[in-house]
């Protein structure tokens, strides 16, 4: 039976609040997080929140916000754990799309780390991203992605990953994943 290519349309029709991604004409649905990836994700908010300051509120975004690459019929649609928007970026109104985010951010896990390790990096550098954390609960290593260039550093404990699309945000290995 041939697989089917699902589009925009298909996503859009999906209920509010479904755990789902459009990548490679495919709805890719995931399971709700777990409380561990979940803190995870506050960890680094708060982190990110820390060193932005005022510009907090209107940098930083966190999951269901929609990355979108390509045109129709074959956008794809991915959501990041947690996004930095560019400096300056100021919200208008509700309904509001911001541009490319600077900064994406995904807590991997067992049911979502292929895609984000493949074809999410595509997606966002495809979007106009400028770097991928990938944080590793597994390893207890968090992996920074340059989608302009490609290249690629993984941190360990002991170090701290340093961000180059948010210059000066560094997130110490160590403390972000002690339980």
């Amino acid at each position: 039976m041939p697989k089917v290519r699902h589009t925009r349309a298909d996503y859009d029709r999906l209920p509010e609040g479904a755990c789902a991604q459009l990548i490679e004409g495919e709805l890719v649905m995931t399971p709700a997080p777990t409380p561990w990836h979940e803190q995870l994700v506050a960890r680094l908010i708060v982190r990110i929140a820390a060193f932005l300051g005022v510009d907090a509120d209107r940098r930083l975004l966190a999951s269901k916000f929609e990355v979108v690459a390509g045109k129709p019929p074959d956008e794809e649609v991915v959501q990041p754990d947690v996004a930095v928007l560019p400096k300056g970026t100021k919200p208008v109104a509700k309904g509001w799309q911001p541009s490319a985010p600077v900064l994406v951010a995904e807590i991997l896990s067992p049911s979502t780390q292929r895609y984000d390790r493949g074809a999410k990096l595509r997606i966002y550098r495809a979007a106009g991203a400028k770097e991928a954390g990938l944080l590793d609960p597994d390893t207890g290593t968090i992996e920074v992605h340059d989608l302009e260039t490609g290249k690629a550093r993984t941190y360990a404990v002991g170090e701290s990953a340093e961000s180059g699309a948010v210059p000066g945000l560094r997130v110490d290995v160590r403390v972000f994943f002690a339980a």
